[in-house]
């Protein structure tokens, strides 16, 4: 994890920071028995990290990632902003692909390399 803790500081660092716990989260999440449906979506100027079908469930997903904590955990990263703009962005997607009559829920996927020894993944499902 050297080379993560070295590169954080940069943008390019930190958009593969990004991209890893990204790539962490589908497939734990596809352990979990999610199926994705998208990744990285832009839905009219907001993007969803996942979109996974869940049992039936549609499942709206944040991805946060953190090498360390200097800005913060990984979960006390999500604010009524960020919320809101989830939940606006599931309602455009549901409107746009005329979905009606289905459960929707909002997971958030912790990814914290803060630690050393490798990533602690957690899944919090009906985050908010």
């Amino acid at each position: 994890m050297a080379f993560l803790k070295a590169r954080t500081g940069s943008s390019a660092g930190h958009l593969r920071l990004g991209r890893l716990g990204e790539d962490l989260a589908a497939n734990a999440l596809i352990g979990g028995g999610y199926k994705i449906l998208h990744r990285n979506l832009k839905v009219y100027r907001r993007e969803v990290d996942i979109i996974a079908d869940h049992n039936g469930t549609l499942v709206f997903v944040e991805v946060k990632t953190r090498a360390n904590h200097s800005f913060g955990t990984p979960l006390g990263s999500i604010n009524h902003k960020r919320e809101k703009r989830l939940r606006e962005a599931a309602e455009l997607y549901a409107m746009r692909n005329k979905i009606t009559n289905r459960s929707i829920r909002f997971d958030v996927v912790s990814v914290d390399f803060s630690e050393g020894g490798g990533p602690k993944l957690e899944i919090i499902k009906n985050a908010f």
